[in-house]
């Protein structure tokens, strides 16, 4: 597998570099009002559809583990599933998003597009190579008729 860093130390990575991009460029920001409102709706959408991904993979007992994507039981095309093969990436997105919102930078736009090129090419394109060889044809179906992110 290609995976260099699992997700969940990507989005803290991305956290992190969106804060030093706020330290090192403090003026480069806009204040608006709305911005802590749209981070606490981002927020509240990323742990939604988070909770809905693990809950679903739960439901069908089979594997969230990112690293193991070879213990994939069956896909998964219910739920949340229906509308994104990756939500569980999907509610990182969007929580880094919030977390853009609320420092109020346009320069973390770049890191939320960064994460996006990085966990498709390093995690998201090396599973559905796994899940291709796993589930063959059922698969290939289902990435038809399923977006990858949305």
């Amino acid at each position: 597998m290609e995976l260099k860093i699992i997700p969940i130390f990507q989005v803290i990575i991305a956290m992190v570099l969106m804060t030093l991009l706020q330290y090192l460029f403090p003026d480069f920001t806009f204040i608006n009002s709305t911005t802590t409102s749209l981070a606490i709706i981002m927020l509240a959408l990323a742990l939604l559809i988070g909770f809905f991904a693990i809950y679903s993979f739960r439901k069908h007992d089979t594997t969230v583990n990112p690293t193991t994507p070879e213990e994939s039981s069956q896909v998964v095309d219910s739920g949340i599933y229906q509308f994104s093969r990756n939500p569980m990436y999907l509610a990182m997105l969007l929580a880094l998003v919030a977390y853009a919102c609320y420092l109020q930078s346009p320069l973390n736009v770049a890191v939320c597009l960064v994460f996006i090129w990085y966990i498709t090419k390093y995690q998201i394109t090396p599973e559905e190579r796994m899940l291709t060889k796993l589930f063959g044809q059922q698969y290939s179906d289902y990435q038809s008729r399923v977006r990858r992110w949305l």
